[in-house]
């Protein structure tokens, strides 16, 4: 093997393996993925709350399609609110996009939120690329109803009803 190659060779191996090190980023010649570290609230509702726009309790009424959200399909779902944090939502239909692990084999190997036939409460934050409502991470915000906390207030200014 000559010099040239042997470089070659190297630089290719070093590349790979900086690729591979770095998570869900790839070479461009094998396309590009970034991954998110999401933050862990440990069922903290106040952490919940503070980093959410918006909360609101009701029940799951069909899913209604996909929206891309950090590069990735995200389940969309109708939603029926019975109580929100901002009563400017209570008796409307909204959608809400459920948030993937682009990053995982199965986006929602560790089962979608929002696939239940309970009543549940939905902590929500804003996508600013999908510019709609979607849970605060693939893992955390959304718990049955009846566990939800009296009182909480989200941390961020509240969205206007779309």
């Amino acid at each position: 093997m000559t010099r040239r190659a042997r470089r070659s060779v190297a630089l290719v191996t070093i590349a790979l393996s900086a690729s591979l090190l770095a998570g869900c980023s790839a070479l461009p010649f094998f396309g590009s993925q970034e991954c998110v570290s999401w933050v862990t609230f440990d069922g903290d509702q106040q952490m919940l709350a503070e980093s959410a726009r918006l909360i609101v309790v009701g029940e799951v009424i069909e899913q209604s399609g996909m929206a891309d959200l950090l590069g990735g399909d995200a389940r969309l779902y109708r939603f029926d609110v019975q109580e929100a944090s901002d009563e400017r939502y209570v008796g409307q239909q909204i959608e809400i996009a459920s948030r993937a692990d682009g990053c995982a084999a199965d986006p929602y190997g560790s089962g979608d939120q929002l696939d239940t036939d309970e009543r549940i409460a939905v902590f929500l934050s804003t996508d600013e690329q999908w510019n709609g409502l979607a849970t605060l991470t693939p893992f955390d915000g959304v718990l049955p109803a009846d566990e939800l906390e009296p009182g909480l207030v989200p941390g961020l200014p509240p969205v206007d009803p779309a």
